[in-house]
């Protein structure tokens, strides 16, 4: 059985892949070829983490034990390419690598922690010793995500915790443990309703942090950590006593789970794209200048910034993997 694929891009490499991957567990001889250059295929380049089954099915940043978690490798100072969506279709932002951090608010807290005014290491100590109750780790990446992530603010709370304790190894308290009594709705979300929302062992202390907050805020000229703090802090007060952060999409958990093993990844492939050429020829398939009715599939060139990138290759191994399954139907099932 022959079947040709048409097109420089990663779509036609993806299904040559799954549909040889198929034919060797069915035992069948297939043989696939691809119509074009492989050196006209887009670079896409880590380091990167994502959740794709079709993309960790072809070999591509995939290690023994971790599903379909998918980490590419890049070099230790650049920021890390993110996807919390299924097979990383959309939605992609950076988070830091760099000890610096990549939305304001992690730059403010970084410059924080170096600041000599007593002040400010007042305020960086009570938010590390919160971090501590709460068993995550503050690293700068784990606060993009807080800060930064593209979902709702509540959600982003549940993302830092779950990459920050995986990080730290701790369980930490529930962070809707120290919320009283009902939100009030007719006194609306304000700083006083948030505090208000306090177990009382904690409002005297928490609205001196946010008192230090502003004044350092007004005298830096910079509110881009205090209005981050303020904005979660307003979602969780709305939150019932004793209840709950909303779970994690299976995507979003195994990517915030796998955080540490990608901030460490500078050794191997750094090219998602050489991957997929690697496993494509170690399971036999060949390109060519020509071939009788191949197969169309996408091959729009990828976009010049590298999120874009990250987001054009994932579209193409999704549109590819659905053509696989249809490529391998018409291969054992021709159609009359």
């Amino acid at each position: 059985m022959n079947i040709a694929l048409k097109g420089t891009s990663p779509a036609t490499m993806v299904a040559g892949i799954l549909v040889l991957s198929r034919a060797r567990s069915f035992g069948q001889r297939v043989k696939v070829e691809i119509v074009g250059d492989p050196g006209d295929i887009g670079i896409v380049e880590g380091p990167a983490i994502l959740h794709s089954a079709p993309l960790a099915s072809c070999g591509v940043g995939r290690e023994y034990g971790s599903g379909a978690l998918v980490v590419v490798p890049g070099p230790a100072r650049s920021p890390l390419a993110v996807s919390l969506t299924a097979d990383g279709r959309s939605d992609w932002f950076y988070v830091d690598r760099s000890g610096e951090g990549v939305h304001p608010a992690t730059k403010a807290f970084v410059r924080y922690r170096r600041d000599p005014r007593s002040a400010v290491r007042a305020q960086v100590r009570v938010f590390l010793h919160a971090a501590d109750v709460l068993g995550f780790a503050p690293e700068p990446a784990v606060l993009d995500l807080l800060f930064g992530a593209p979902v709702p603010p509540l959600t982003r709370i549940a993302l830092a915790l779950r990459a920050g304790r995986a990080l730290s190894g701790e369980r930490g308290a529930p962070v809707t443990a120290y919320l009283g009594n009902e939100f009030d709705e007719e006194a609306g979300v304000s700083l006083a309703s948030t505090l208000s929302r306090l177990a009382p062992a904690l409002r005297v202390e928490v609205e001196a942090f946010v008192r230090a907050a502003e004044e350092i805020a007004t005298a830096d000229g910079d509110r881009a950590w205090v209005d981050g703090l303020s904005e979660l802090g307003a979602h969780l007060s709305l939150l019932p006593p004793q209840s709950m952060l909303p779970p994690l999409s299976p995507a979003a958990d195994a990517v915030a789970f796998g955080l540490g093993r990608a901030l460490g990844a500078t050794q191997g492939n750094a090219q998602a794209q050489a991957g997929l050429l690697e496993t494509y020829r170690f399971l036999g398939g060949k390109f060519t200048d020509s071939a009788p009715w191949p197969v169309e599939l996408p091959s729009d060139p990828p976009p010049a910034d590298g999120l874009g990138r990250w987001s054009w290759f994932c579209s193409h191994v999704s549109v590819a993997a659905e053509q696989a399954d249809r490529l391998w139907r018409n291969l054992v099932d021709p159609p009359m």
